[in-house]
């Protein structure tokens, strides 16, 4: 696992990550090493080290900022909408949209670096916390319905999938919205709907509470 990032102060930690976001788009994100992160954030690569810890952890950090950024304009985007199945299509067609358009995002999931960038994203706690934040709410919304924390790991788990996959791999209809939001309601929406419809009022799935 990817260390955590160290003993920088804020202001230190906003720069490093603005000039590893510089890199990725300027360079791609597999190419990007330590020693460009660190001369443009104009630092040493030791200072880098010793500060923030591993490359990984950075690329980590970024992906993280990009991603709350993101989440909070999704969440604006879904104000008024109140059905939870809806919430979570449009959820992925704002998120889809959103990675193709913002440079970060692009250069990370859809260039020639998105499997090595997918492999980490989907491996990221973090970047799995701000997926189950934006999926709770969603479930919530539905009356009597609670999920055990495994059924939510693998909801969210699964989501997290696609939405790489439409935004990596548009497929050879592009990512044209209105062909995602056909096959998200016809595959995606029932399936949410039978997990939840089958969680009585006083119990939950995918294991003991």
């Amino acid at each position: 696992m990817s260390q955590p990032l160290l003993t920088a102060s804020a202001s230190d930690t906003d720069t490093v990550l603005d000039a590893a976001a510089a890199c990725y788009v300027r360079l791609g994100v597999a190419r990007t090493t330590a020693a460009d992160v660190a001369r443009a954030a104009g630092i040493s690569r030791a200072t880098l080290y010793r500060r923030f810890g591993s490359h990984e952890a950075i690329f980590l950090a970024v992906l993280t900022r990009e991603s709350e950024a993101m989440a909070r304009d999704a969440e604006h985007h879904l104000v008024s909408v109140d059905d939870p199945s809806q919430r979570i299509v449009e959820g992925m067609l704002f998120s889809i949209a959103e990675v193709r358009r913002r440079p970060v995002h692009a250069a990370l999931f859809t260039s020639d670096d998105a499997a090595w960038a997918a492999n980490r994203a989907l491996r990221a706690a973090a970047l799995r916390r701000i997926a189950e934040d934006a999926i709770r709410p969603a479930i919530a919304r539905a009356t009597g319905s609670r999920l055990s924390a495994r059924a939510t790991d693998d909801l969210v788990d699964w989501i997290l999938r696609l939405l790489v996959s439409f935004a990596a791999v548009p497929g050879p209809n592009g990512a044209d919205p209105e062909d995602v939001r056909r096959r998200l309601t016809t595959l995606l929406v029932p399936a949410v709907n039978a997990l939840l419809s089958r969680t009585p009022p006083d119990a939950t799935i995918g294991g003991a509470r």
